[in-house]
């Protein structure tokens, strides 16, 4: 009989669901997809459980277990309403609550973290490195994963969150609290300042200038249900750190200066996250002596560590999930739970669309609603005719397949042009309303990564979380992806796992003998990235400076003559 197991994380962002059917991921989707209210902040996946519903066919009552990538109940946190059967009844099911709640199966937050890449990595007995804000009271976890066990070795308290540092810094350069891929991308620009920022690697990992604080503990405050172990602790964390910031020019926390006053500061603080996450892994290595690591939790968002990490030589194998951020706990807490239910293997995750799709009919009515012109060809006619377009430089908004899960746009939620025109880099900053110092990434056909990149890039840049040193002599014939210092992100683009993105890809690099375009994320700014027919087409009527639109097998654009 199918056993079906519901996960979530309906913790205080990135909440998210995921279906998983007799072990196996079917459907993941994140909440901001759906509501458009990026990260999702304080909202339940109350859309989410839903589209993974709808996407199976089934009702709630077809699922066997409800796996919550949190476990609240030895904090004070477990004493609030919402996590009583009663409240999560109400909570994620607000317009019918089910007669009937299926049981429900708590697991520790860093479990789940460590699940999602373990259990999708396709090896075993594997060293496992967890690292985020806070889960329940910890912020970083150093484990194993064998024979389908998650063995715990150590883990380092909340006040000595890596992730807070790193937010913390964030805010201070004036990015706010979820800037932090600016912050990596403005340290590209500056020199680490010798004398650090109160963060320094030691033989047991890493330590903080300041004393360890004493935290207070999580209150039953709306703030505190709302925002969680953020709102209690971040704000101590803060105060313990900001004097080591305050050494470095400019000094001051930044109000109005430019952002480029910040570099040095930048470079800093990312050389400081890199020596300490070299220290846990330096450790993992020394416990296990194993050849493979997987990482998990939000500070493996950061691509300059995670390609130094791949490069090193430390691990033969490093494997980083699509969504190693808090929306991927519930995939981990999914798979723990059905593990535990004896209906499991664990999975091999090579690509990261297990979202919605774009179905024709919806496409064709959102476009002729706006007015917009299309056409619909085959496959090969729409390969040609954008590859073409690309090559001369137009900007394409591309929505075909099945979304990505994560927060990198993959190939079927995109916006692509010309990596060979510098200007082009400027034009998708423009669109976005993005700096115009940060970078864009290149999809790079798989069989080609060594000829684009100097350096080892891995696995992760299946998900483009890696970056890497683009080769010197191709730096000037891609300078629109070519950042200040000889950088790049690339995704690796399999012809196995989207057979639509890689054959656009080779027939650009047959009209111009270059393996890989620009891709940005398909959204304006402050906006998630697109996910349905319609949203495709609102972005791409608001984004004046994108010449075409791909949705699905519709060509789109805004006048008749731009049609093939």
């Amino acid at each position: 009989m199918t056993r079906y197991v519901l996960g979530l994380n309906i913790g205080f962002h990135d909440a998210s669901a995921a279906l998983v059917r007799d072990g196996e991921l079917v459907f993941l989707v994140e909440e901001e997809r759906l509501t458009r209210r990026k990260h999702a902040l304080a909202q339940p996946p109350v859309m989410a459980i839903q589209a993974c519903l709808d996407a199976e066919g089934v009702s709630i009552d077809s699922i066997d277990e409800i796996a919550i990538g949190w476990d609240f109940r030895g904090t004070p946190l477990g004493n609030n309403r919402r996590f009583t059967e009663a409240g999560l009844r109400r909570m994620l099911f607000p317009a019918s609550p089910p007669e009937r709640m299926p049981p429900v199966t708590w697991v520790p937050h860093h479990v789940a973290h460590a699940a999602s890449a373990y259990y999708s990595c396709g090896r075993d007995d594997v060293a496992i490195l967890v690292v985020d804000g806070a889960g329940e009271d910890q912020s970083a976890t150093i484990a194993r994963g064998r024979d389908g066990e998650i063995d715990i070795l150590r883990q380092w308290p909340v006040s000595q969150s890596l992730g807070f540092f790193y937010t913390a810094a964030s805010k201070w350069a004036g990015f706010g609290d979820w800037g932090t891929g600016k912050l990596m991308g403005l340290a590209a620009y500056g020199r680490p300042n010798p004398s650090g920022v109160g963060l320094r690697r030691s033989a047991g990992g890493y330590d903080f200038a300041f004393p360890e604080a004493e935290l207070p503990e999580l209150g039953d405050s709306r703030a505190v249900a709302a925002l969680g172990p953020l709102a209690a602790y971040y704000p101590t964390f803060e105060r313990n750190i900001t004097p080591a910031f305050c050494g470095h020019f400019p000094y001051m926390a930044r109000e109005g200066e430019e952002f480029i006053a910040y570099a040095d500061f930048a470079a800093t603080v990312q050389e400081a996250l890199e020596e300490a996450m070299f220290g846990l892994v330096e450790l993992a290595r020394q416990e296990y002596g194993l050849p493979s690591l997987v990482l998990a939790g939000g500070v493996a968002m950061n691509c300059t560590m995670v390609g130094r990490l791949a490069r090193s030589g430390l691990f033969e194998h490093v494997y980083v999930p699509p969504v190693p951020t808090d929306a991927g706990v519930s995939l981990g807490a999914a798979l723990v739970a059905a593990r535990r239910g004896g209906h499991f293997a664990p999975i091999t995750i090579e690509h990261a669309y297990w979202g919605q799709d774009t179905p024709l009919d919806p496409a064709v009515e959102a476009v002729r609603a706006e007015g917009l012109a299309f056409r619909r060809l085959s496959d090969e006619e729409l390969t040609k005719h954008v590859s073409q377009a690309l090559a001369d430089g137009r900007i394409v908004g591309w929505a075909r397949g099945r979304g990505e899960i994560g927060q990198r746009a993959l190939g079927t939620r995109s916006i692509l042009a010309d990596p060979r025109d510098r200007r082009n880099l400027e034009r998708l900053n423009l669109l976005k309303g993005r700096e115009m110092w940060r970078p864009v990434a290149p999809s790079v056909l798989g069989e080609h990564v060594d000829d684009v990149m100097a350096t080892h890039v891995g696995h992760p840049a299946r998900f483009m979380l890696a970056a890497g040193q683009v080769r010197a002599g191709l730096r000037t014939r891609v300078p629109a992806v070519t950042h200040v210092d000889g950088s790049a992100r690339p995704q690796y683009v399999d012809r196995a796992t989207n057979p639509a993105y890689w054959s656009l890809i080779d027939a650009f690099r047959q009209a111009t003998g270059v393996p890989l375009v620009v891709n940005t994320s398909f959204n304006l700014a402050g906006e998630p990235i697109v996910n349905t027919p319609a949203e495709a087409v609102s972005t791409y009527v608001r984004g004046a400076a994108m010449d075409l639109l791909v949705l699905g097998d519709l060509v789109v654009a805004r006048s008749e003559e731009a049609l093939p």
